[in-house]
């Protein structure tokens, strides 16, 4: 497998249904401090209901915004010698992983990915690790095989 691949498109709605979680969790802040501000009435709790509403609304618009741009910019490609991981649409970013390094894949899903049918794998080795956000459950399970394979026939030919 040499060739990049995209993510699939259930993606964008975990992004989407990710960026709205988001938003409700800076609104709630805000309701928080808005609550605080009736009961207390210190003015800066007032400001601080405004700060959180508006960057509610804001980080909602630019990151609904740009779901489109990011899918279109996130890449991965399994070689024989690394995995490369390509994202990015304004700052790109090119992380390519020896296979010699990978020392463990791992497959996950939290409850938004479970309702896509999607998981996320993620890649560690002895410094750190790297996720790839969300792929089919047997395109998931295929890379994390291949890749093992080759972590372990890197690993029988160094010996």
């Amino acid at each position: 497998m040499n060739e990049s691949s995209h993510l699939p498109k259930q993606i964008k709605t975990v992004w989407r249904i990710s960026a709205v979680l988001n938003a409700l969790l800076a609104a709630v802040v805000g309701l928080g401090a808005m609550i605080g501000y009736h009961f207390f009435h210190f003015q800066w709790l007032f400001y601080a209901a405004d700060f959180f509403f508006v960057v509610a609304v804001i980080d909602l618009i630019v990151e609904l915004t740009l779901v489109p741009y990011r899918y279109s910019f996130w890449l991965y490609t399994l070689t024989d010698n690394a995995v490369e991981l390509r994202s990015g649409f304004i700052f790109r970013k090119l992380i390519s992983i020896p296979i010699a390094r990978v020392q463990d894949v791992t497959l996950s899903a939290g409850p938004i990915l479970q309702f896509q049918k999607l998981q996320e794998i993620r890649i560690t080795t002895a410094s750190t690790s790297h996720k790839i956000d969300g792929v089919e459950p047997a395109v998931g399970e295929q890379l994390r095989k291949q890749i093992m394979k080759l972590a372990v026939e890197v690993g029988e030919n160094d010996v």
